[in-house]
């Protein structure tokens, strides 16, 4: 890990079990991960919540057989907005014997507040498993708002409505699109 001189951001290199502390190791694969953010601007008062970050992830189900994920993503913080766009590409080879899939998709999100304790939040994610295939994709798209009550000392509290949509066209056998609503709580002290 090293820290970029005057707040301009970091980066981290490291290597890891494949299979992360979830599951047993299965093989001896090792993932070799990197990820860096720059802030360009960190000493301008407005654009100082503005991040570039990327992240880089080589892994293998087994000898010759690939699994890699590439992020790329844009994040901006403000006392009034957060919002962030992210880019993502895979490619999957389960065995060495099998064709290597290559998928991407993006998610982007915005979430503006108020100085009264209300938030918005606004969610969209577009995914295609396979590049192959691109009729087939999952959609999913997020409304909600919420209400952070006045802090009580150190304990913050708010309450999330939201209305939860995915579909999935182009996928075999077909899948119906799901809709969630609920009402989600926080307590965090």
């Amino acid at each position: 890990h090293y820290n970029l001189p005057e707040n301009f951001g970091d980066v981290q290199v490291g290597a890891f079990n494949g299979e992360g502390y979830t599951h047993a190791e299965v093989n001896a694969q090792k993932s070799l991960q990197m990820r860096g953010t720059v802030r360009p601007l960190p000493s301008r008062a407005i654009l100082r919540g503005l991040r570039l970050t990327a992240f880089w992830d080589r892994d293998a189900y087994a000898h010759n057989a690939d699994r890699r994920r590439a992020i790329a993503g844009v994040t901006f913080e403000h006392p009034r907005v957060h919002a962030a766009f992210n880019y993502l590409a895979t490619k999957d080879q389960t065995s060495a014997t099998t064709t290597a899939t290559q998928g991407r998709g993006w998610s982007a999100f915005v979430t503006p507040r108020t100085a009264r304790g209300w938030e918005g939040l606004l969610r969209f994610d577009r995914l295609e498993p396979s590049k192959a295939s691109s009729a087939q994709t999952k959609q999913r798209s997020i409304a909600g708002v919420s209400y952070w009550f006045p802090h009580q000392g150190n304990v913050a509290t708010a309450v999330l409505f939201d209305v939860d949509n995915t579909t999935f066209d182009g996928f075999s056998p077909a899948q119906a699109t799901q809709r969630k609503i609920a009402v989600h709580a926080l307590v965090n002290f």
